[in-house]
C-alpha cells in the first residue's frame, strides 16, 4: 500500500500512535491511510495532513470523524421524475412529444 521504507516516516507514524490526543490512534491512523489510498495520495505528508486536520477539529474517535465527514458531504437533491436508464428530467419542464406532428 504505502511501502514506507524510510525510518523517519515510520517513526513519524509511531509518534502519532504514541503522542496524539486520539482516543483510538491505531484505528484513526489506518482510516487516514485508507482515505489517502482512496484519493490516490500514498504519501506520508498527506496522511499527516489528514491527522492534523482531525486533531485540530478535536475529532478524537473514529465515530466523531465519521459523523463529521457525513456532515461535510453536500446534500444531493432528488428529482421528482427519473428513469432507470437515462438522465433525470428537471422539474417544471413540459415535454410535448407530439410537437411538430401534423394531424
Amino acid at each position: 500500500m504505502f511501502g514506507f521504507t524510510n525510518i523517519n516516516a515510520k517513526q513519524q507514524l509511531l509518534s502519532w500512535l504514541d503522542d496524539s490526543s486520539f482516543l483510538q490512534p491505531g484505528e484513526i491512523i489506518l482510516k487516514a491511510m485508507n482515505i489517502a489510498c482512496a484519493n490516490n495520495k500514498r504519501r506520508l505528508n498527506y496522511v499527516v495532513g489528514i491527522l492534523k486536520n482531525w486533531e485540530n477539529e478535536n475529532l478524537l474517535t473514529v465515530e466523531e470523524i465519521d459523523s463529521y465527514q457525513e456532515k461535510q458531504r453536500p446534500v444531493q437533491r432528488q428529482s421528482t421524475v427519473s428513469f432507470s436508464n437515462g438522465r433525470d428530467i428537471p422539474r417544471g419542464v413540459n415535454l410535448d412529444f407530439t410537437a411538430g406532428e401534423e394531424e
